[in-house]
């Protein structure tokens, strides 16, 4: 099955590209051949994995793509029970909320409500790197430093000239996250929107989840953000307890 490798590497450039690509792009990225990755090209524009223009130019993930994500999705248990507790966090405190999972050195987004005056827009699916997002740090806290080594070893990637970068920093996020409770960042991922996020803790499972809320740095004081926590910290207690039910 090693074949089916670049494939796989395709998809993943693809769906992480922030705009369509161009053959030769992924023939340097990828390291095929031109024809054979043209050829594997063809068969995903087929089945619509894959979309390409008129010409065979550009190319960007397909709606086919969404079929596993939505398979996935339905069939988690956590972030099917999260979506009235999502939905009465996003009313308590008018805020777009989410709920993550880690996978490897990332954050992906498994369910989330918007408030009415956001404007990232729905935020299922992306990815982002776990030590540069408050929800990343609040699951990593949880891990131990031989972990939390092995994510550094990958490198952190800068978003905003406010993002912690230095080892000593991160270090110190995650130590002020376990001792608290919940993580907190303040415009280190998205320009001007900080962020408090708590770990889902399951008795007698490893923490994998958190809940997230970004509220704009214009009004997120401190005493806020306080206050941010502590309903952050109570849904993510209800969840904790549907969870095992």
């Amino acid at each position: 099955m090693a074949n089916e490798s670049p494939t796989l590497d395709l998809l993943e450039r693809l769906a992480a590209a922030p705009d369509r690509m161009t053959l030769d792009a992924l023939v340097r990225q990828i390291g095929l051949p031109e024809a054979v990755l043209r050829g594997r090209l063809d068969h995903l524009v087929a089945r619509g994995w894959v979309e390409a223009d008129a010409d065979g130019r550009f190319y960007t993930i397909g709606v086919g793509a969404l079929r596993p994500g939505s398979a996935y999705l339905s069939g988690d248990r956590t972030a099917r029970l999260a979506g009235p507790i999502l939905s009465r966090l996003r009313d308590q405190l008018d805020e777009s909320v989410r709920l993550v999972r880690l996978d490897g050195a990332s954050i992906v987004c498994l369910a989330g409500r918007e408030a009415s005056h956001d404007l990232a827009g729905p935020m299922i699916g992306r990815r982002f790197p776990a030590l540069s997002a408050a929800s990343g740090r609040a699951v990593v806290a949880w891990r131990t430093r031989a972990e939390v080594d092995v994510l550094l070893e990958q490198g952190i990637q800068a978003h905003t000239i406010e993002s912690a970068v230095d080892r000593t920093e991160i270090y110190a996020a995650l130590a002020d996250c376990r001792a608290r409770g919940w993580a907190y960042e303040r415009g280190e991922l998205v320009p001007g929107v900080g962020c408090i996020a708590a770990p889902v803790l399951v008795r007698g499972r490893p923490v994998t989840d958190a809940i997230s809320v970004g509220v704009p740095l214009s009004r997120l004081t401190d005493d806020h953000a306080e206050d941010v926590a502590a309903c952050v910290l109570r849904a993510t207690r209800d969840l904790s307890t549907v969870v095992l039910t």
